[in-house]
């Protein structure tokens, strides 16, 4: 039997070192493709593997929009994702704050586990994202930064 390995991680904590951010503005769609690489718990062997999601963009009030979720994995053995959670944590503007009011980003929606097999890629569901009505101002042409925290396993044969 494989030992189970836990890999989290959460893009709030790599911000600055990876560039992350989700441009959710409509006059840019040539906008940077967010990615996430997910670190092993600390502690225990190290893995990492990574969450990518290209910008979205036409995001005005009273909208909706996925945030499609690609899974690359490294190794030469698969990975089990079993869970995926995303929230939103920050902007780019003054006065536009990150609450639901202004963006919401709901929960994950796709099959859960994941099975990424090695050295492959692997589509992983959405993370439906809603512009309010009730989105001020302030937040026009803003970039909103959305942390991602995935689980996942090596996956026994």
């Amino acid at each position: 039997m494989h030992r189970w390995q836990r890999i989290t991680a959460a893009a709030a904590a790599v911000v600055a070192a990876a560039a992350l951010g989700v441009a959710l503005r409509d006059d840019d769609p040539g906008a940077q493709a967010m990615t996430l690489t997910a670190e092993q718990t600390p502690g225990a062997e190290h893995f990492s593997f990574t969450v990518r999601a290209a910008p979205v963009d036409g995001l005005v009030p009273g909208t909706d929009r996925r945030l499609v979720l690609t899974l690359d994995n490294p190794y030469d053995f698969d990975l089990l994702v079993t869970d995926l959670r995303a929230a939103l944590v920050a902007t780019s503007r003054a006065g536009c704050a990150p609450v639901p009011a202004n963006l919401e980003v709901r929960h994950y929606t796709g099959t859960l586990p994941v099975r990424v097999d090695a050295g492959d890629s692997q589509e992983a569901g959405t993370v439906p994202l809603h512009m309010p009505n009730t989105v001020v101002d302030a937040c026009q042409r803003a970039t909103f930064t959305i942390a991602l925290d995935a689980v996942a396993s090596r996956a026994t044969p």
